[in-house]
């Protein structure tokens, strides 16, 4: 069995309900990025959002202390009300750290002022636990 952890970043809420539900399907519990350690990893699922377009301070704090030669690979997941944003802000700063960062992605709109109003549903979460499954040994 891999070790796994879900590490997630999140202000609003939205992005902890992803974390929590990849979590349950993966059987481990959600972490969030200041209360992290700096642990091994065989597959890191990190989950973050945008504000202000750029990653928040804790998430490119938790980033800076990463050792890359213990995590075995990255899968990213995320939200926001303006698309996928997340994905290519984290992917550039992992592979930076020499972390293999898996194709496969989860991308969940989140609510925001106007915006997406009442998402994540329970749709979207579904649709997060599925996408865990896939990572399943």
């Amino acid at each position: 069995m891999s070790k796994i952890q879900v590490v997630y970043q999140s202000r609003g809420g939205n992005t902890k309900k992803v974390a929590e539900a990849i979590a349950e399907v993966l059987g481990v519990g959600p972490i969030h990025v200041d209360k992290a350690e700096k642990e091994d990893a065989d597959i890191l699922f990190i989950g973050s959002a945008v504000y202000a377009a750029s990653l928040d301070k804790q998430m490119k704090d938790y980033l800076a202390k990463l050792e890359g030669a213990k995590i075995g690979k990255a899968v990213l997941f995320g939200t926001s009300a303006g698309g996928k944003k997340p994905f290519g802000m984290l992917k550039k700063r992992l592979l930076k750290l020499g972390i293999p960062v898996d194709e496969r992605t989860c991308y969940i709109p989140g609510e925001f002022l106007f915006m997406n109003k009442g998402r994540p549903n329970e749709t979207d979460l579904a649709k997060a636990g599925e996408f865990a499954k896939g990572f399943l040994d």
